[in-house]
């Protein structure tokens, strides 16, 4: 399409041909997420212990990581929060689709070591469910290191909160960052 085509099209939709294009929810919902983040880092409550900002070519759909851990010092336990947005929404969002509703999806990924996995994953179990209630998904998976036994379990739990978020939630970013830094803590408690 040339560009004065391009400009007729948007004058026919009655919008502005050079006005910048508004940040989808995706960007939005991140960049509060990830300032709730270091506001979270700055007061030591959790340290971030890495970030990623990935566009999926191939599949066009974005995704952001971000590590967080309860000490600088320790690895374990260790938290992932997941924000993704995949190519149904982004496009809804995009090319203003008036039947879809674009959004987001948020997924808590946490790691810790476990010694008695019959015990400990109860324990754990308890703990996120009193801590995130009944709604999400908490799935627990473990894994041992052949020749490494004495070190335990490590036990990835996956806490999906199976909805799709759009900018209603962001007042919500710094409390649930609270609760991964509760998370963290309680987890490290049962250690």
């Amino acid at each position: 399409m040339d560009i004065a085509k391009e400009e007729d099209a948007c004058k026919a939709k009655g919008k502005d041909a050079h006005a910048m294009f508004d940040p989808t929810v995706y960007e939005n919902v991140k960049v509060v997420l990830e300032g709730a983040a270091y506001d979270l880092d700055a007061s030591g409550r959790a340290f971030i212990g890495g970030r990623q900002d990935l566009l999926d070519l191939a599949a066009m759909s974005r995704t952001y990581r971000l590590r967080l851990f309860r000490s600088a010092a320790a690895p374990l336990p260790e938290a992932e929060l997941v924000l993704s947005a995949g190519t149904e929404d982004l496009a809804a969002e995009i090319l203003e689709l008036k039947d879809r509703k674009p959004g987001c999806r948020l997924l808590l990924t946490v790691t810790c070591r476990v010694t008695e996995p019959d015990r400990d994953c109860r324990r754990i179990e308890a703990v996120l469910r009193e801590l995130w209630g009944a709604e999400p998904a908490i799935t627990q998976t473990l894994s041992l290191v052949f020749g490494r036994e004495e070190e335990g379990f490590l036990d990835r739990i996956e806490i999906d909160f199976r909805r799709s978020f759009d900018e209603n939630v962001i007042q919500d970013l710094p409390g649930l960052l609270d609760h991964i830094a509760e998370t963290l803590v309680r987890l490290d408690a049962n250690s």
